[in-house]
């Protein structure tokens, strides 16, 4: 299957590789080296190791659903093109493979930019807007809206235990926006004042709840408190088909060496990476497909899939 498979797979369990899309654009990649990669000598055997490559992927973090819609398409893909031989020489199977998952890095860029456009109008001159952890998605956002003029203040919560609030409050100080960073909790002072909050989205159930970086569901309940509109940008593909047949979001546990080195012995330390915000605390979704109703998402995210 090859090295470089191997190394994405460390990489997104590592976090060197984080947020959802990220690491959804990562899979895709793994996808493309394995097909490079494969020393197979028919179609057939190199269906055999994208399978290999898409189940070390898939099971790399286990809550990453747009992941795995990517590498499922990926798969249904790759048995059409064997079954209606559409590539009759193992090269020209290859290429198409490849093609395809080049096609879904371009379809990932096209709905991020209708995404940022939607969220960008979203937001006026003057806004105070929260935010939490870092998403790609939402910096695009909040700096679509800067492109255009808007003023805005941003407060960023450090997002411990990896203080990825820093990324984002790193990022848009170099993009001229007025940025505060606070401890996670200190961000009760600014949403007395606050007109938004903005978060991404790590995966969406099928009744809209929502799976994002831990303290979301507390920071969905502050704003609630408070008044304050909660939105998440999220690309429908974050959206976890399994739901709907009852499975859970799986919460993925991080080592406990991330909250503390060397703590005392027999001391308990719980170190979630996700919580789950309940969809009556989330105002909408900014998508790609527009603005929608967390009980809408799901149908408008199948459709697009084609489940």
């Amino acid at each position: 299957m090859g090295k470089r498979v191997d190394q994405v797979v460390r990489d997104i369990k590592s976090l060197k590789i984080q947020g959802a899309r990220n690491v959804a654009k990562a899979g895709v990649r793994a996808i493309m080296y394995s097909v490079e990669d494969s020393r197979a000598k028919s179609v057939n055997g190199v269906k055999a190791d994208v399978i290999k490559a898409s189940l070390k992927l898939s099971s790399a973090r286990p809550t990453e659903p747009m992941l795995r819609n990517y590498l499922d398409e990926t798969i249904a893909f790759v048995t059409s093109e064997i079954a209606t031989v559409k590539t009759r020489s193992l090269k020209k199977f290859k290429e198409s493979v490849i093609k395809g998952e080049n096609d879904y890095l371009s379809r990932m860029e096209e709905d991020v930019k209708k995404l940022r456009e939607y969220g960008g109008m979203l937001l006026t001159d003057g806004m105070v807007v929260v935010t939490h952890c870092h998403s790609s998605t939402v910096t695009g956002v909040i700096k679509e809206a800067h492109r255009r003029g808007i003023g805005l203040k941003v407060i960023a919560c450090e997002t411990r235990p990896r203080y990825q609030g820093r990324i984002t409050a790193a990022e848009l100080v170099r993009a001229g926006i007025d940025t505060t960073i606070t401890v996670d909790m200190g961000v009760t002072k600014f949403l007395k004042k606050a007109d938004i909050v903005l978060v991404g989205a790590d995966a969406i159930n099928s009744t809209g709840d929502l799976i994002n970086k831990v303290g979301t569901s507390g920071l969905a309940h502050l704003a609630h408190m408070h008044d304050v509109s909660f939105f998440s940008c999220a690309e429908t593909y974050k959206y976890d088909p399994l739901t709907l047949f009852g499975v859970k979001e799986k919460i993925e546990q991080r080592s406990a060496r991330e909250v503390w080195d060397k703590p005392p012995r027999k001391l308990k330390v719980s170190n979630p990476a996700f919580d789950v915000t309940a969809a009556k605390y989330i105002n909408g979704y900014i998508t790609e497909e527009g603005i929608v109703s967390p009980g809408s998402l799901a149908q408008i995210a199948k459709k697009k899939m084609g489940e």
